[in-house]
């Protein structure tokens, strides 16, 4: 068994972590102690190449963000195949769905490269939530958007790929 993610602690995590979560789209225009607060409840981790972040079916309620390296998002499509579905690099986010809907997660993580992730837990989040509803609400409809761009993203490729099967069924 594969040893698990390293840990960081210390004050200038705590630093690098504000100016990560400054620089993703997610919390932009978030005041400083808002960021300060995000910082106080994530957790900095770092994962070798090849080693899964999360697995399909694991139940983790956490959103991640790349910090450095590429984590690629796989799906199992049968018994012995996966598909990658994204390959993710620095400010990028993913886990979304679990994190909202709580629950498994409906595919795979996996660093590509040596990778450096910065995790917030659901249940770390909903305590902020609790105590800045503005915040919470401001930070989830932002997730929800990105998540229906993605859907409609998806969404286009099936009728792509229902027109081009559609297509040479009638040759």
């Amino acid at each position: 068994m594969a040893a698990g993610p390293h840990k960081h602690k210390g004050v200038s995590d705590v630093k690098k972590k504000i100016a990560v979560l400054k620089q993703v789209s997610l919390f932009a225009g978030l005041d400083d102690q808002t960021i300060e607060q995000l910082a106080s409840i994530s957790e900095l981790r770092t994962f070798k190449a090849g080693q899964p972040v999360f697995t399909e079916g694991e139940a983790d309620a956490s959103l991640f963000i790349v910090i450095s390296g590429v984590v690629k998002i796989d799906k199992q499509v049968n018994a012995d195949q996966q598909q990658t579905l994204h390959q993710l690099k620095d400010g990028e986010f993913f886990g979304e769905i679990s994190f909202v809907r709580g629950g498994e997660h409906i595919a795979s993580a996996q660093a590509v490269h040596d990778a450096e992730v910065l995790l917030i837990r659901r249940t770390e989040f909903d305590k902020l939530a609790v105590r800045n509803p503005a915040v919470g609400y401001r930070i989830m409809l932002r997730m929800a958007g990105q998540m229906a761009t993605l859907l409609r993203n998806m969404d286009e490729k099936f009728v792509e790929l229902v027109s081009y099967i559609y297509g040479r069924s009638k040759k």
